[in-house]
């Protein structure tokens, strides 16, 4: 177990991480495991440093570009000090020894299931029917997601378990790159795939996807608020630093104000920053999903986090008894 984690600091290390070591007192360096719209409020807030600056803090954020695993070998090197990441991604690593303290919770369920227009004529089942209908109708069908024991494929599995379905009642593939899979749907190689909202929303503005099934806007009410984004530390760092994790807290509920009560400068930030040769429609979109998923207060309950821990379950044999609310949730992370 702790041969697998020192593998994982190793390739934080090899990634070229500026250690927390050479960063001044006020300061505060975030990994993310990606910068997009799921991930909303890091990305806002590296757009934008005034909102961790009026907290006082000065703050540095790595893009890992989808690499949840690198995010959590950061905090384990010491190479950053927190993790923004899949909630699953954390409580995994806390199932399998690594200390860990989740001090903000970022973000609803964030996943869709996008399938082409080819194969939703060929079903004969509306857009706008019952979401079990809709959910029942993918057995069989060639789909795409994250890899095994990621938050996608965990919720994906839950989803499909609510009509009594699994990944294996579905040609399931593991699939990681946006391109290739706009380009297997597009061309019928696949049915359609399960990602994060916005990110497939070229085949709806081409016309040739339909939006099957969004979490984000609660196609599957028991899931609505599960905190499926959150952000995590070393417990050790949090013990230490007790005055920057209240700022950290307060900067991510800033953040995620912003982007929902100002969603036009919010949106235009992130936009001109990150991805300022995306298509307006499509960047809209995925900004219109997401402001259904963020937390308000960077925050969950105890029902809401056991429930993803239940979920989690389902697909893994690990005990998560470690990850339980009490021991792992702190702080204004936690809410009523």
């Amino acid at each position: 177990m702790m041969k697998k984690f020192g593998q994982l600091a190793a390739a934080a290390t090899s990634i070229g991480f500026i250690t927390g070591a050479a960063m001044a007192q006020e300061s505060v360096h975030v990994a993310a495991a990606a910068i997009n719209i799921a991930h909303g409020p890091i990305a806002l807030a590296a757009a934008d440093p005034s909102i961790f600056a009026t907290h006082g803090l000065d703050l540095q954020v790595t893009d890992l570009r989808g690499a949840s695993p690198n995010c959590i070998a950061a905090l384990l090197s010491r190479s950053a000090d927190l993790c923004q990441v899949g909630t699953t991604t954390g409580t995994d690593a806390i199932a399998e020894g690594a200390d860990l303290v989740a001090i903000v919770a970022v973000s609803g369920p964030s996943g869709e299931v996008i399938l082409s227009d080819d194969k939703v004529a060929e079903l004969g089942i509306s857009p706008d029917a019952p979401a079990d209908e809709r959910i029942r109708a993918l057995e069989g069908l060639n789909i795409s997601t994250a890899a095994p024991g990621s938050a996608l494929y965990t919720l994906g599995d839950a989803m499909l378990g609510t009509v009594d379905l699994s990944w294996n009642d579905l040609n399931y593939r593991t699939l990681g790159e946006v391109p290739a899979m706009i380009e297997a749907i597009r061309n019928n190689q696949l049915d359609g795939s399960f990602w994060v909202f916005g990110s497939l929303a070229q085949l709806l503005v081409d016309g040739e996807g339909v939006r099957w099934i969004s979490l984000a806007r609660g196609d599957v009410e028991e899931y609505d608020g599960l905190p499926f984004v959150a952000v995590f530390a070393r417990r050790e760092w949090v013990e230490e630093n007790p005055e920057r994790v209240a700022a950290v807290q307060a900067a991510y509920s800033d953040a995620i104000d912003r982007l929902i009560d100002d969603p036009e400068a919010s949106s235009a930030a992130i936009k001109a920053e990150f991805f300022p040769d995306m298509d307006q429609a499509l960047w809209d979109d995925g900004y219109e999903q997401a402001t259904n998923a963020f937390l308000r207060g960077g925050a969950t309950t105890e029902v809401l986090w056991q429930r993803l821990l239940d979920l989690q379950t389902t697909t893994s044999e690990k005990d998560y008894g470690p990850a339980s609310f009490d021991n792992v949730v702190i702080g204004a992370a936690r809410s009523e």
